[in-house]
């Protein structure tokens, strides 16, 4: 039997970006449809798209735009033969991802968006799809993730309308990608079932204005610690790598204190610069150095010895696994 794949994300995802929507969590690559005009939806061909490309996995066709992804998996055959005398599901949306807003107010030197959306403006407006895919029952509204990566929702001007929509509709769990220059009192009512992503990529203002370019690091830590005394919500602190720059173990041995200090059991993550990965053409040669595997093991011993969890994202751990490079 030939084989076949499926992907969780394509089924169950819908990302929308400033000129389309894909059914992926990636904004640089994955499969997905250009759309014209956002004023007149259409939540059908977005469907039938995406059904399409599930259709051609079953068949054991990679799109191109999903070559090399970590995603999408091999189909089992007791799925197949299930597959083959059952009625098709209908396959309601489960996930959300908001990305159609890029304004920011910093200016991180790592930043992929201003290569891949360089006006960095919101071109439509979010909350009337929305409403749409919930009255046509298009949302698994039970089990509905939402994610906020936009720009930052601190200039996300339709942040708290789309909020209340989501709200109203039963959901509880959300992820907000956030510099969290700003306080978003916002985020205070929100349980365990959400969290809250903030890239401090440092551990002491220099590092985080070389970074950032903005002088905005004790506004960043003033911020979590009150919302840490505020809030159920979970806090995870991302730390990325640029070479040269933070990739040392002076500079993550003051970020990883630094963490404890905001949220002794908060969530860390390290990553990787996709400008190195992702956004390069030669990405898939990507040797990750030897000295990243020693940060990781530090990282990752520290949060353990402390009570903190250590979270890698699962293209990290391909690179980790895969392209190790020997000094």
């Amino acid at each position: 039997m030939k084989k076949s794949y499926y992907c969780e994300k394509l089924q169950k995802t819908l990302h929308f970006l400033p000129d389309g929507v894909k059914y992926c969590c990636s904004c640089a690559e994955g499969v997905g449809l250009k759309i014209s005009d956002f004023e007149n939806f259409n939540e059908q061909d977005v469907i039938n798209k995406r059904n399409e490309y599930i259709e051609l996995l079953k068949e054991g066709i990679i799109p191109d735009q999903c070559n090399g992804c970590v995603e999408y998996k091999e189909r089992k055959i007791t799925d197949k033969i299930k597959s083959a005398f059952c009625s098709p599901k209908k396959s309601l949306v489960a996930h959300i991802i908001a990305d159609h807003y890029k304004q920011c107010d910093c200016d991180c030197i790592y930043c992929s968006q201003k290569k891949l959306f360089p006006e960095q403006i919101q071109k439509y407006k979010l909350l009337p799809v929305i409403k749409k895919l919930y009255e046509n029952h298009l949302i698994d509204s039970k089990n509905l993730k939402v994610e906020f990566q936009g720009g930052n929702i601190s200039v996300l001007t339709e942040f708290d309308s789309l909020m209340r929509e989501f709200r109203a509709n039963d959901c509880h769990s959300y992820l907000f990608l956030t510099n969290f220059i700003k306080y978003m009192p916002q985020l205070e009512n929100l349980d365990w079932r959400s969290l809250v992503c903030v890239s401090l990529d440092s551990g002491c203002r220099e590092t985080f204005e070389k970074i950032k370019k903005v002088d905005a690091f004790d506004d960043v830590v003033k911020n979590l610690k009150r919302l840490r005394s505020t809030s159920q919500i979970e806090i995870q602190m991302k730390y990325i790598l640029l070479n040269g720059i933070n990739d040392n173990l002076e500079e993550l041995s003051r970020f990883l204190p630094l963490a404890k200090s905001i949220d002794p059991k908060g969530t860390i993550i390290l990553e990787f610069d996709y400008n190195d990965t992702i956004m390069n053409p030669d990405g898939a040669n990507y040797k990750v150095p030897e000295h990243y595997y020693e940060l990781f093991d530090f990282a990752q011993e520290y949060c353990s010895g402390y009570g903190m969890r250590f979270f890698m994202l699962p293209h990290t751990k391909a690179l980790l696994d895969k392209c190790r490079c020997i000094n």
